[in-house]
Order: structure tokens, then C-alpha cells, then sequence
């Protein structure tokens, strides 16, 4: 279907009911790799599933599953959409607002419980165990966060408080579902861990060491996740240089093995990774 078409169907669909506004979506999200050339996707289709999530957030703002849908959809239009660092800045800053929005829902939902909003993760996991969607909306804010401050470097994240951000709901995620989108939680975790710099007082959590257990335990979910057997590789040699020749085992099987259907720009991503890992290390 060519865009022009695709902005017909969604003009029709505006007055829809809630439940066909997520359904139209979710069709449009799952065609998100329609036209992607590689590692590269176009915005047509996760355009549409944005608007559709947004329109159905309008008739119902206090519905987590669509927070955390719409929060994916920022993600992937930032992660494989965008053409430059600036493309990606002003999504993932919708994608933050997006997220303090839902994550505002959570907080009313903390404080009927009469849990405040910055209790310890065990608490806030607790009360949040079976409400639907809460661990997708900590889990993709948590992952746009740390897009946020890839795209707007260091010094910008430690003022925003990114690193702690992350961890905190990522953590909360794992707690409350740690197989969230086959293992998820503890692959941010495993990312944050390895790519955080260690700063006393700050970042004195980070530890190569977790970055590896966090990212073993991830890939007990889905263990052909291309794209946690690419951190788990850079991970491992980052801990202890001696596993580097497992990690180019590891990273050569990730270039080679078929793409997941499900996944396919996802997974060309992470190729491409693997690739310049592979370059990094003479492999």
C-alpha cells in the first residue's frame, strides 16, 4: 500500500472506537518493515501506528498498554527511521514526553495504592505486579531514555540524570516481568551496566561484571537475540579481554544466521553492529 492510500485508511479510521484505534495500530506496527532497505525502515507505517496509538490514548489517556505501544513505536521511528543525530534528538524528545506522560498514569495509579512515586523498586514493582502494561511503559521509557542520551551525548545525560533513570525503571520492569519482550529488562540492564561509566557517588552501581550475568539472563528468553548477543559480545571482552575469541564466535554466528521474521530491520541493525565489532577487533 503506497502512502498516499495508507493516509486515506487512517482519515477513515479517525472516529473509530477505542479498541479499533490500538487494533489499527498494532496492523500498522506489525507492517513497520514494509520498504526498509536493511537496517533502515521507512516512516510510512510506524507514522500510522503512532497516530493510531495517539488517537486512542485521546479517548482513553489512563491506558498503560497503549502508553507502552506508542512508546515502543517512538523508539523504532527514532532507532531506524531517523536519518541523522538531530532526526533522532526531536523523536526522542517527543519519546520522553510521551513517557513522563505515562509515566504520570503510573504515578496515579502508586499513590491510589498509597505508594509514592520514589519508593524502592521492590515497592513500586509490588504494587504494579498485574496491572497491564505497566512493565512495557517502564521498559520502553527506560530504552528511549537511553536513546535520548546517545543522541545528546554525555554531558547532557548526567545533567538529565539518564543513567539513574534508566536503571530505575529498568529494574522495576525486570521485577515485575522479567521475560517483557523476550527478556528485555535485563538487556538494558546488561547495556546500562557495560556502557555506563563507572563515576564514584554518581554511576557506582556499574559493573561489568552484572552487564554479563544481566545479559546471559536475557538471552535465557530468546537465545538467538541478535541484538543481545552483540552487547553480550562487547560486554564479555569489555569484562575480560580473554573472551574475545568467544565473543567473534559469537558475533560471526549473529552475521550469519537468518534474520527473524518478526524482527527483520531490528536484526539488520544489529548485523551491522556485529560487523564493525568484528572490524573493531581485526576479526
Amino acid at each position: 500500500m503506497n502512502a498516499p492510500a495508507i493516509a486515506l485508511v487512517s482519515a477513515l479510521v479517525l472516529t473509530l472506537p477505542l479498541v479499533a484505534q490500538v487494533a489499527d495500530g498494532d496492523r500498522h506496527y506489525a507492517q513497520r518493515a514494509e520498504g526498509a532497505q536493511g537496517a533502515r525502515a521507512v516512516a510510512t507505517h510506524v507514522d500510522a501506528a503512532i497516530a493510531a496509538y495517539q488517537r486512542a490514548l485521546a479517548q482513553n489517556p489512563n491506558d498503560l498498554e497503549t502508553h507502552g505501544k506508542l512508546l515502543r513505536a517512538w523508539r523504532y521511528k527514532g532507532a531506524y527511521v531517523a536519518t541523522s543525530n538531530e532526526q533522532k534528538k526531536q523523536i526522542y524528545g517527543l519519546a520522553k514526553k510521551a513517557g513522563a506522560t505515562a509515566n504520570g498514569v503510573i504515578e496515579r495509579l502508586l499513590a491510589a495504592k498509597g505508594v509514592k512515586k520514589n519508593a524502592n523498586e521492590k515497592q513500586v514493582a509490588e504494587a504494579l505486579r498485574g496491572t497491564p502494561g505497566a512493565a512495557s511503559v517502564l521498559l520502553w521509557d527506560a530504552i528511549n531514555w537511553g536513546e535520548w542520551a546517545l543522541a545528546y551525548g554525555k554531558l547532557a545525560a548526567a545533567r538529565e540524570g539518564a543513567a539513574d533513570q534508566i536503571r530505575r525503571n529498568a529494574i522495576i520492569a525486570h521485577l515485575i516481568n522479567p521475560s517483557e519482550e523476550m527478556g528485555a529488562p535485563s538487556r538494558v540492564l546488561g547495556r546500562l551496566h557495560d556502557q555506563t561509566p563507572r563515576i564514584p557517588f554518581i554511576t557506582g552501581w556499574a559493573s561489568s561484571k552484572e552487564a554479563v550475568r544481566f545479559l546471559n539472563e536475557s538471552l535465557q528468553y530468546d537465545r538467538d537475540n541478535k541484538v543481545t548477543l552483540v552487547f553480550l559480545a562487547e560486554a564479555m571482552v569489555n569484562h575480560d579481554a580473554k573472551t574475545k575469541p568467544r565473543a567473534i564466535t559469537m558475533l560471526r554466528e549473529v552475521v550469519t544466521k537468518p534474520l527473524h521474521a518478526e524482527y527483520v530491520v531490528e536484526d539488520a541493525a544489529a548485523v551491522l553492529d556485529a560487523r564493525a565489532l568484528l572490524k573493531k577487533w581485526g576479526a
